[in-house]
């Protein structure tokens, strides 16, 4: 769905160039003897172009699936990470992803607003929030209301790493029970689907063009520019959409940029030119990023531990040698990159609001690959940034919900969808083809893991960013540290299993 968009995006911006070509509608060819003009259509084009049936749009089928449907004036309340709560703020000030009071101009705020609206139009009912505090005394909140036996909203919004918590204590229904709600329909996330169903059967959270955060929770590489052609570098571009985006070749570009500006003989981002930073984790994004997870759970409920397989080892020796050994990684920020002392900064994409006033061009980029034969790039998306919507074990009328919920993803996918490309394209990288495609790229490879972010997964971060340090002077004990844990990992996950494999609803 993402390519459609894109391509609609792209014809959208064509129409608002001039036609001065000879080949316009306005321009006649037709002679006074009544020839045929240019544009006349064959009539095998004419039967063609009949044929072809446009594919219908998420609003159209959501239109014709609920044209019958009347809620009858029904007030459908949502327990709301409030405007500016959670990492809002760092997109655009004033926002959340659930309601909009009116229209102001700020282009996330009135595309909620307007698929809001078609919702309350569509499906004869009122939307209203119910604002929460802070994220975490909402997830509290929400278990102690469903101890109480009721609550007053008909779904709530997180992080995920919260319902997560949620889930485990007996607190969100099945959505795979919900017979309005249909999973795979393209307005939901499909990565978040497949990769938190459990058992075949059981899902008890969910994302999609509703929301913004699946994918300003994405790890990304943002480049600067300049320095690439101070360097005499290409953009990597072209490297990326050839399938040769790996740590070897985006190791060699930081080596190139790094400069000692100061001539003390160490790097330092506040002060020199570094070709690598991270804001945090450093290398946990980046397992992600190789194409490895900590873990899978199999739809039976089997859970296949993978840290200690081949070729995870393999890449947790890759990650050491180049970051630590090597030294290209540092921690630094997005005020360093604004400064131009980063070449390539690892963060999540929503902070990309911060970098408008930029004085450089920058452009983005997904994570490198651990090397030419894997098959696909890997984009890290964090448990705690990505927002999802949970259905609290006692609502009333589980399939009311559901109509409504699906009804504002479907909307969602001509509105809200549209105004995260427009606020990503209106930050300075993404104005050439190049870059769309980039985020295309970045949006298709998201994986997520049971694992790391989740209050059961603290050893799996762990082990992972145990391997870096900041001097550069940390060991690989990766292999050793991963025996002397698995027990403690095992024990932990079986419980998530087993609690809900226990759920029965």
């Amino acid at each position: 769905m993402k390519k459609r968009l894109t391509a609609f995006l792209l014809c959208l911006l064509l129409t608002l160039i001039p036609a001065v070509t000879a080949g316009c509608s306005d321009s006649k060819v037709n002679s006074e003897e009544g020839g045929a003009t240019a544009e006349t259509p064959t009539a095998d084009a004419a039967q063609d172009s009949a044929e072809e049936e446009p594919e219908p749009t998420a609003t159209r089928l959501v239109k014709d699936r609920y044209a019958d449907t009347d809620l009858g004036g029904y007030v459908y309340k949502v327990f709301a990470i409030p405007t500016d709560g959670h990492f809002y703020s760092q997109v655009a000030a004033g926002i959340n992803e659930v309601y909009a009071e009116e229209m102001n101009g700020e282009i996330i705020n009135d595309a909620i607003f307007n698929r809001n609206a078609l919702t309350e139009e569509t499906l004869n009912v009122k939307i209203e929030p119910v604002w929460g505090g802070d994220v975490g005394g909402m997830r509290t909140q929400l278990h102690n209301e469903v101890l109480a036996g009721g609550t007053e909203y008909d779904a709530t919004i997180n992080r995920m790493d919260y319902l997560g918590t949620n889930m485990q204590n007996g607190d969100l229904l099945n959505i795979k029970n919900i017979a309005t709600i249909d999973t795979s329909d393209f307005w939901w996330d499909k990565n978040i689907v497949d990769s938190f169903t459990l058992f075949g059967t059981k899902l008890y959270w969910i994302s999609g063009d509703l929301n913004i955060y699946d994918d300003f929770a994405a790890e990304v590489i943002f480049f600067n520019k300049q320095l690439c052609a101070d360097n005499g570098m290409e953009y990597p571009y072209e490297t990326v959409l050839d399938g040769k985006w790996t740590i070897d070749r985006f190791y060699e570009m930081a080596k190139t940029a790094e400069k000692d500006l100061d001539g003390d003989g160490k790097l330092a981002p506040k002060t020199d030119v570094v070709g690598h930073c991270e804001e945090n984790d450093h290398v946990k994004h980046w397992m992600y990023a190789m194409g490895e997870k900590a873990m899978d759970i199999g739809e039976d409920g089997s859970l296949t531990i993978r840290i200690q397989e081949e070729r995870q080892i393999r890449a947790v020796d890759k990650l050491y040698s180049i970051m630590v050994e090597q030294g290209m990684t540092y921690t630094g920020s997005s005020t360093e990159f604004k400064a131009g002392h980063i070449l390539f900064l690892g963060t999540m994409l929503g902070p990309i609001g911060g970098l408008r006033d930029m004085e450089y061009e920058f452009g983005v980029l997904p994570m490198p690959k651990l090397d030419e034969e894997q098959e696909h790039y890997g984009e890290y998306i964090s448990n705690g940034w990505c927002t999802a919507y949970g259905i609290p074990m006692t609502n009333p009328d589980p399939a009311r919900t559901g109509i409504i919920l699906d009804a504002i993803c479907g909307f969602s996918n001509e509105t809200l969808r549209v105004a995260l490309y427009d606020v990503l394209f209106g930050a300075k990288f993404v104005r050439d083809e190049e870059s769309v495609r980039m985020l295309d790229i970045i949006f298709e490879s998201k994986m997520y893991d049971w694992a790391v972010d989740f209050t059961w997964g603290g050893s799996f971060q762990n082990l992972y960013n145990g391997i870096y340090n900041e001097s550069h002077t940390s060991t690989n004990n990766f292999v050793s540290q991963t025996a002397k844990v698995m027990k403690v990992i095992n024990k932990g996950l079986e419980k998530l299993v087993k609690s809900v494999s226990e759920l029965d609803y």
